[in-house]
């Protein structure tokens, strides 16, 4: 009732007072955990959640909690994994377990390769697909660790299946666009770009991605399109942010580099004077690789 009204320390009091009768009641443990957490208090809410587990070993959502607090405070990444194949040693058959142990895995770096560990996301995506094998989203996942593990080919194939068994997602376009684009296959990258911007149309990257396949199909005047759309939608995702935001802001930094990339296009189609209204441009909001190209390109 309190956490519901958010009134955290007439919480914490309540459940204090359960503890106080019921000291090994393991679900209260949890509970203030949690208010632990809300408070911010990662460290003592791994606390409780350590006792929740004592007093109750198969409490799959304290492990569940208590991984995420571990990956959040950036602890070793065994102190996630762990946590999180508990958790499955308790539900080995729910996929969506496998899935977050691939995510963690991923998302931390492997001391014996000092890489992510695709390689272990990868098998963590087979289990989840034994499970669930007609789950489009395990598929696209599974092609995204495989290219990011250099596995292209392999990574095409899934997404392939998850492009077949799933309704049409711009994602899924998108990202086979991106396989093709590392392949070289710039054609047919071309066509997956298309389909997905068909499908939505409001994606910055998208066209990014459009204006480089452009590009090295040496369409620069297309190339110039998509640029511009992309620089359009940043200045729009700026514009939304309120108060001013930093030149190392991630929006201004692919602003930046989108202008370098339509300058480009426009020196390869003979335009260096609008070219190097782009080069100014991104060289005035601190790109130093723009003062190069004006060197290069602008007398």
């Amino acid at each position: 009732e309190y956490l519901k009204s958010n009134n955290l320390m007439q919480a914490e009091v309540a459940i204090d007072s359960t503890l106080t009768l019921a000291p090994q009641w393991a679900e209260a443990y949890f509970f203030k955990g949690k208010i632990l957490e809300l408070k911010e208090d990662f460290r003592q809410a791994i606390t409780q959640y350590n006792l929740a587990i004592a007093y109750k070993a198969d409490y799959k959502q304290a492990y569940l909690q208590r991984a995420a607090l571990h990956f959040k405070l950036k602890n070793h990444r065994n102190y996630v994994l762990n946590d999180v194949i508990k958790a499955i040693n308790i539900s080995p058959d729910e996929a969506e377990l496998y899935v977050l142990l691939a995510y963690y895995s991923a998302q931390t770096m492997d001391p014996a390769t000092l890489k992510p560990g695709y390689t272990e996301a990868i098998a963590a995506m087979n289990e989840a697909i034994k499970l669930s094998s007609t789950n489009a989203e395990y598929y696209y996942l599974r092609s995204n660790y495989k290219l990011k593990n250099e596995q292209k080919l392999s990574a095409l194939a899934d997404i392939d299946k998850a492009i077949t068994l799933g309704s049409k997602k711009p994602t899924y376009y998108h990202h086979r666009s991106v396989i093709k684009f590392t392949m070289a296959d710039f054609r047919h990258a071309l066509n997956d770009i298309n389909e997905a911007i068909a499908l939505k149309d409001s994606v910055i990257i998208y066209h990014q991605l459009r204006g480089n396949i452009n590009y090295n199909l040496k369409r620069y005047d297309k190339a110039y399109t998509d640029y511009s759309q992309a620089i359009d939608l940043l200045f729009y995702a700026i514009y939304q942010i309120k108060g001013t935001i930093t030149s190392t802001h991630p929006l201004n930094l692919q602003l930046r580099e989108t202008l370098l990339l339509r300058g480009m296009a426009l020196v390869q189609d003979n335009k260096p004077f609008d070219a190097c209204d782009d080069f100014k441009r991104a060289r005035q909001m601190g790109s130093s690789k723009a003062v190069n190209y004006m060197r290069k390109y602008c007398n």
